[in-house]
């Protein structure tokens, strides 16, 4: 069925003419800059593909025409064990704030899933804070860890914490725990592998890239691609400010890691400089150290507050980043009763059970606004 009517709006499948529509609807209730542009850029140009005219996109629309409602995935090329297979990531979950209450949200999703399990065994998604409403939908919720090195403690805090006592108190458990992670990690990394490196900065990705990626690819069981088409598509392609860093072996000339940091803000926290990906060869962890440092680095000279970074924290690079200077606030999170980020993870075939132990991800895996 490509058509339910709801009394004063009706939800459908998505038209191409619907998108100046849908972009004035994104306008009306988030913040940030959407265009055609940037539309066309996320949806018909995922080298991943684009179905047909209609993409995996339906929309609630009113009486009178206007957009009120929006839910859509996107493919996705995923290494799913020695596999390589299409999933689709769920974006772009938008309700007109006059439409809220009305099971618009719900008819979306269901809309959807029921017509994009005909393409893909499931369909994942990092949601903002209302990943409660996927959790009613059957959905499954897991919480995913964030680092931060602080290179300033003071505006951070005190844009968490108004009273001076608490800030200082934070500052102290952060530093202690900043100096146990070095104490306790130490052993493990005077006898770091790889080979030495310099680092470049690149505006696109060369085809050399999927080379390497060849090869990091074997480290990880679950894993989005990143081969060229994805990594320029992401970040040379997209309109966003992305600097895009790779580690080169001084001995053989080839590509040993890469990292990407974007300058963003974080609850309201301005400086922050986030390492959106990263990855270096299972044998190159001195690319890795040396690729870290260097955005911290960057950081320091610009006079930013902290750096952030996101990966799962079972993986090694979680040690590394501990032992930089990062510290872990998931629990943080969790004691202060504020949002901790989500991966939610919904089945469309029986057989999409997923082990999450095995899911390697970064800032660069989510929602692409």
């Amino acid at each position: 069925m490509n058509i339910m009517e709801k009394g004063d709006f009706l939800v459908r499948r998505f038209k191409m003419s619907d998108i100046n529509g849908i972009v004035k609807l994104f306008e009306n209730v988030f913040e940030g800059s959407f265009s055609r542009e940037w539309w066309k850029w996320k949806y018909v140009l995922n080298p991943a593909g684009f179905r047909g005219e209609e993409g995996d996109i339906w929309v609630a629309e009113a009486n009178d025409g206007e957009m009120v409602g929006h839910w859509a995935v996107i493919p996705e090329k995923m290494k799913l064990g020695s596999k390589m297979v299409i999933v689709a990531q769920a974006v772009d979950a938008v309700t007109h704030r006059d439409y809220r209450g009305r099971g618009i949200f719900k008819t979306l999703v269901k809309s959807v899933c029921s017509d994009a399990k005909k393409r893909y065994s499931f369909v994942f998604g990092f949601p903002n804070e209302l990943y409660r409403g996927y959790e009613k939908l059957g959905w499954k919720s897991f919480r995913m860890v964030d680092f931060l090195n602080f290179i300033n403690y003071d505006r951070p805090l005190k844009s968490y914490f108004r009273n001076n006592i608490t800030v200082g108190c934070a500052k102290i458990a952060l530093k202690m725990l900043k100096a146990k992670n070095y104490l306790s990690l130490g052993l493990d990394f005077e006898k770091s592998n790889g080979s030495d490196v310099e680092i470049e900065e690149v505006t696109r990705f060369s085809n050399e890239i999927n080379e390497f990626w060849k090869l990091a690819r074997l480290e990880h069981n679950i894993i989005l691609e990143r081969d060229s088409s994805f990594l320029n598509w992401r970040f040379a392609e997209h309109l966003g400010d992305y600097q895009k860093f790779v580690a080169r072996s001084t001995e053989t000339a080839k590509i040993t890691g890469y990292i990407v940091v974007k300058r963003t803000n974080i609850r309201g926290i301005p400086g922050i400089l986030d390492i959106v990906d990263l990855h270096a060869l299972l044998c190159e962890d001195e690319s890795l150290i040396n690729l870290i440092k260097f955005v911290i680095d960057i950081a320091k000279r610009n006079e930013l507050n902290i750096v952030h970074c996101r990966v799962p924290e079972w993986h090694k690079y979680a040690k590394f980043l501990r032992k930089l200077g990062f510290v872990l606030i998931g629990r943080t999170f969790e004691y202060a009763k504020l949002y901790q980020p989500r991966l939610i993870i919904y089945p469309l075939a029986q057989n999409a059970d997923l082990d999450l132990n095995k899911w390697f991800f970064t800032l660069a895996d989510t929602d692409y606004a």
